[in-house]
C-alpha cells in the first residue's frame, strides 16, 4: 500500500483506499492533491493479496472510503472526478455517531 507520507493520520477526517487503473489514477491523484486533510492510499492487489481479499476487492479499480476507521463506501469501477467529489462530500457530511449506531445494530 502506498500513502502520501506528507499527510498526518492525526488530521484524517476520512481515508480513501483504492486499487487504481490507468484510467482512474489521474482522477484519484488530483483528488488527493485537492483534499490535503484526507489520507489517500493505493493498494497493489498483486503484492497485497491478503489485504485485498480481506477488503473484498474483486475488481480493479475499487474505491473504498473509511471514516473514523469505519468502511462507509465501497464501489468497484472508475468514478468520474465530479462523482468522486460527491463521494468525498458525502463522507465528510456523515453523522458518525449515527453510523456507529447503525453498525452496532447490524452486528448485534
Amino acid at each position: 500500500m502506498t500513502r502520501n507520507p506528507a499527510r498526518s493520520s492525526a488530521r484524517e477526517t476520512a481515508a480513501s483506499c483504492v486499487t487504481t487503473s490507468a484510467q482512474s489514477r489521474p482522477i484519484f491523484d488530483a483528488a488527493s492533491e485537492k483534499h490535503g486533510d484526507i489520507t489517500f492510499a493505493k493498494v497493489d492487489t498483486e503484492a497485497e493479496r491478503e489485504l485485498a481479499g480481506a477488503a473484498g476487492i474483486r475488481s480493479i479499480p475499487t474505491l473504498m472510503a473509511f471514516r473514523d476507521g469505519v468502511l462507509v463506501f465501497s464501489q468497484p469501477g472508475a468514478l468520474p472526478a465530479d462523482t468522486l467529489e460527491q463521494v468525498i462530500a458525502a463522507v465528510r457530511g456523515l453523522d458518525m455517531d449515527d453510523v456507529r449506531r447503525q453498525v452496532a445494530e447490524r452486528t448485534a
